[in-house]
């Protein structure tokens, strides 16, 4: 690492308790690291987060372990800051497996036991830099590859923009540099949402093949419900960014018509002490059917390669039953 790396790269330190704080920022300054910045409490962290993405964060887990797993989440899904490819590492006094668990499946890049000397810090620092791990994309997972068997099946890993890496870069002015790493960004965000999209466009299928086997009757249809709706929402948030707004549409009708349903199962629960009224399939098939038109619109559109798949022929074979019709019948 060169002295470009340490004198340009912005490093966010989170740690509530400040004498704490201020020893990492001490380390990072021995390294080299002058662009260091603290945020002793959480919601400082999170502003900060949102205003502005930095290269590196060190994150003190102890105290706030669930509340910091949920804002790593948050980042790397990209509903806080525009960059979800921040290096992200965390530290903690504590070394229970349970911690170990929440940190790693949150997304971040390291979780670093405490106490830690400047020497350990910065070999975990550059190797972060020289050897990131690419990123796995599942339906509910962002983050690096952690599977011992890189090809196992289940999950699809794209490689992703490194900030501090490209700190390094020869590049022939400052504004070159920052204009480099924002195009890598945009780059890496957009791979990202088109695999995101084929995952979550997958699992739509799956949740509209459930949601149509089992009815309203079921305890579950609720909670289908819910999955698909927050699924259709994340689709339509991300189809733009990845050349899909053509996507939009059928997913503001999946959300409509889940919400319609919704709507209809509650009004049928009855108040207490009253019989519930039945809401049979037929009450609710129409909006089923166009929530499935949809739904294979969105799989033909975003995730044809799945065709293949028995699971989704089946699916299809259930909305369609007398042959394949066009996304618009």
């Amino acid at each position: 690492m060169t002295k470009r790396l340490y004198e340009t790269a912005h490093t966010l330190i989170y740690d509530p308790v400040v004498a704490n704080g201020n020893s990492t920022r001490s380390s990072l300054h021995s390294l080299g690291f002058r662009n260091v910045e603290l945020a002793p409490a959480f919601d400082i962290l999170e502003n900060r987060l949102r205003a502005r993405s930095p290269d590196l964060v060190l994150c003190e887990a102890s105290g706030a372990e669930a509340e910091l797993c949920r804002l790593i989440q948050r980042v790397r899904q990209g509903l806080l800051g525009h960059n979800p490819f921040i290096l992200l590492v965390v530290t903690t006094w504590r070394r229970d497996g349970t911690i170990i668990s929440q940190v790693l499946n949150s997304g971040a890049d390291d979780l670093v036991a405490r106490p830690i000397s400047t020497t350990m810090l910065g070999e975990r620092i550059k190797v972060l830099t020289e050897r990131r791990k690419r990123f796995a994309v599942t339906y509910d997972y962002i983050g690096p590859d952690r599977r011992r068997d890189p090809d196992r099946p289940g999950a699809e890993c794209i490689d992703v923009p490194n900030s501090l890496q490209m700190r390094n870069l020869d590049l022939h002015a400052h504004e070159d540099g920052e204009r480099h790493i924002v195009d890598a960004i945009l780059e890496g965000k957009k791979r990202l949402n088109v695999v995101k999209i084929q995952r979550d466009t997958v699992q739509l299928c799956m949740q509209w093949g459930l949601a149509e086997s089992r009815g309203p009757q079921t305890r579950e249809f609720a909670d289908i419900l819910v999955r698909m709706e927050r699924n259709a929402e994340g689709i339509k948030r991300r189809a733009p960014e990845a050349d899909y707004e053509e996507a939009v549409e059928w997913c503001e009708s999946i959300i409509e018509s889940v919400r319609r349903i919704s709507a209809q199962t509650r009004s049928g629960e009855g108040a207490e002490g009253q019989a519930a009224e039945v809401i049979s399939p037929e009450t609710i098939g129409p909006q089923l059917r166009l929530i499935g038109h949809a739904t294979m619109a969105l799989q033909r559109m975003l995730a044809p390669g799945e065709t293949a798949l028995p699971r989704l022929v089946d699916v299809e074979g259930r909305i369609f039953p007398s042959g394949r019709q066009t996304a618009a019948a």
